[in-house]
């Protein structure tokens, strides 16, 4: 049975291992093998910012890399590969509890007021890292500040960040991990040595499920749909397949795909993504019409549709902005759902919302 270590964070899911604690890395081995050679050839970055979509093994990596520098302080003796970390480990322990005094984890900090996650990370966050790095360095060795997702800084924890970036300590490695380099200031990209992920292969995709204990389809045929549908994405795979993800997915793309806008069903659908103990549910709504408007602006990109490529990328930065104001202030979530769906209907029918 799965025992949970790490402390919880604004996207945890239940019975699902967060990065800090999963040994299983599947996918991205030339990341893993160039990020090990560095580190034994005495030239890690002091700055790297890992860039791919979501719940594809960025942060996972991420603490694999401060779990295999800090059990081999010695760069020279360290193995020439990321192994998995030992859990029963005293350094992967520590790392998976939160606890070791060389990794600082920056992500949304829990909010007691309020009893819910902040909707971004904030300059006080941030300024956690001058405390850190001001104390001695455990044995010596590296220190780790990992900031996950970066994306989700606002303009004062970004300025914060970039004065630590600027002029870092010997042996400090901040890992920055983003799902779009384009949303961070130009001058934190320029100090980190960026790395992009891939989406997961089917392979790799099904190898990371089965790793986390996620409740796969049996038959070969549900499992290569699953893949399909997943984007690459083991955390989409699990939203779909154990968070009624395929449903919300299949119901969203019908009434924005019919003539008439349907309100009533609209309506329907949003009840059931906004009762109790629905946050998961209200989450992957949002994420698969932002993926949806996305594509569209991938593809109208692609074929040279200047203007329909700008339009969806407006769309994205709206629907972007509409979640955040629904999260930051409680706004009605079922207001939210209906709205969001009218106005994306009478985008891709080419007309303005009412």
């Amino acid at each position: 049975m799965f025992e949970r270590r790490a402390p919880e964070q604004f996207d945890t899911l239940p019975e699902i291992p967060e990065p800090c604690e999963n040994p299983n890395l599947a996918g991205h081995a030339a990341i893993a093998d160039r990020l090990a050679a560095a580190y034994r050839a005495g030239k890690l970055p002091h700055g790297l910012l890992f860039v791919g979509p979501p719940g594809i093994g960025k942060a996972t990596l991420a603490f694999r890399l401060a779990v295999h520098v800090l059990a081999h302080p010695d760069p020279a003796t360290a193995p020439g590969r990321l192994a998995a970390p030992d859990r029963a480990g005293q350094t992967a322990r520590l790392v998976a509890q939160g606890a070791h005094p060389a990794v600082l984890h920056l992500t949304r900090p829990y909010a007691d007021k309020e009893k819910r996650f902040k909707t971004m990370i904030t300059v006080d966050e941030v300024r956690r890292v001058n405390r850190f790095l001001s104390l001695t360095a455990h044995d010596g060795s590296h220190r780790f500040v990992i900031v996950d997702p970066v994306d989700d800084m606002n303009a004062n924890a970004a300025n914060a960040l970039l004065k630590n970036l600027e002029e870092p300590p010997a042996r400090t490695v901040f890992v920055l991990i983003a799902q779009s380099a384009g949303r961070l200031l130009p001058t934190i990209r320029s100090r980190c040595q960026v790395m992009r992920f891939q989406p997961l292969d089917d392979d790799a995709l099904l190898a990371a499920l089965e790793g986390a204990g996620a409740d796969l389809p049996q038959d070969p045929a549900a499992r290569r749909a699953l893949a399909g549908r997943s984007l690459g994405s083991a955390r989409n795979a699990i939203l779909l397949t154990q968070y009624g993800g395929l449903e919300i997915a299949a119901e969203s793309e019908a009434l924005l795909s019919t003539g008439r806008f349907d309100i009533v069903r609209a309506q329907r659908l949003a009840d059931a993504l906004t009762g109790r103990d629905k946050a998961v549910q209200f989450t992957i709504f949002n994420r698969h019409l932002f993926d949806l408007v996305a594509a569209r602006a991938a593809a109208a990109a692609e074929a040279g549709d200047v203007a329909a490529a700008a339009h969806a990328a407006r769309l994205c930065e709206t629907l972007t902005e509409s979640v955040r104001q629904a999260e930051t202030y409680n706004l009605d979530r079922r207001q939210h759902v209906v709205g969001t769906l009218q106005t994306l209907h009478a985008a891709f029918a080419g007309r303005p919302a009412n």
